[in-house]
């Protein structure tokens, strides 16, 4: 299975356009981050990039152990694959990406689901 980083920073509202290999295909899918200054959590919408038709709405960004990791799994039917969060830094405060460390100490990484 191949993963590639989505490169994400810490502005509090984003959209953007990515395009993820899923299987042998190419997937195009909108991507909208928010922090949630309450809960003090990142959640993510994922958008069909080809229709604008929302797939996916408010998944929050949480790290885990396998096989909680993937934060899409319960998605699977959907067919956009497998996302994770990944804490990079042994200095990263908390256990979750905070307002201040999203795309440097807590990275996103999306995977193409598993063939069979």
């Amino acid at each position: 299975m191949a993963w590639y980083e989505i490169p994400l920073d810490t502005t509090l509202d984003q959209q953007f356009s990515v395009t993820v290999e899923v299987g042998e295909e190419n997937v195009p899918l909108i991507l909208h981050l928010r922090y949630n200054t309450e809960g003090d959590f990142w959640h993510m919408d994922v958008i069909n990039g080809d229709t604008e038709e929302m797939l996916v709405s408010n998944v929050p960004l949480l790290t885990g152990e396998y096989p909680a990791a993937d934060i899409l799994e319960q998605f699977d039917y959907i067919g956009i694959g497998q996302a994770i969060i990944l804490k990079m830094s042994d200095g990263a405060v908390g256990d979750f990406p905070n307002i201040d460390n999203l795309g440097t100490d807590y990275v996103l990484f999306w995977g193409k689901g598993d063939e069979g």
